[in-house]
């Protein structure tokens, strides 16, 4: 069905139907893990550690080359729950691959960004 051009979007609606991310928030641990990313509905989370805020350090000061995939990761998980549930979605980061590195041979998470080929956040052998 095709919407008139004049007709005003919902925004609700509009959000219902994307199946990936849609926002953003910041946020500090409440423990000692390590900053790391995550998601929350269709709000990418991005979690500072506790450690590093206290002294008013980054903890992703070297992460900004790798957002596109991050944010692409997490967007994959988003999709998967909403379609085949919250297992499925975090057994995603369960899988293991061998990929070639520099000549050598590596066994990793699909989730390990360093070793991904292209901004879906995801390891391809």
């Amino acid at each position: 069905m095709r919407r008139d051009p004049g007709e005003r979007i919902n925004a609700d609606a509009m959000a219902k139907s994307c199946v990936g991310i849609n926002d953003f928030a910041l946020a500090c641990a409440v423990d000692e893990s390590p900053g790391y990313f995550t998601y929350n509905g269709q709000t990418m989370l991005v979690i500072q550690a506790a450690q590093d805020a206290k002294v008013g350090q980054s903890s992703f000061s070297q992460i900004e080359p790798f957002m596109g995939a991050l944010v692409s990761h997490e967007a994959i998980h988003v999709a998967i729950k909403r379609l085949e549930g919250d297992e499925a979605s975090e057994s995603l980061d369960d899988i293991e691959v061998i990929v070639e590195h520099n000549g050598r041979r590596f066994q990793v998470t699909l989730n390990n960004i360093l070793f991904a080929s292209d901004d879906s956040g995801l390891v391809v052998p």
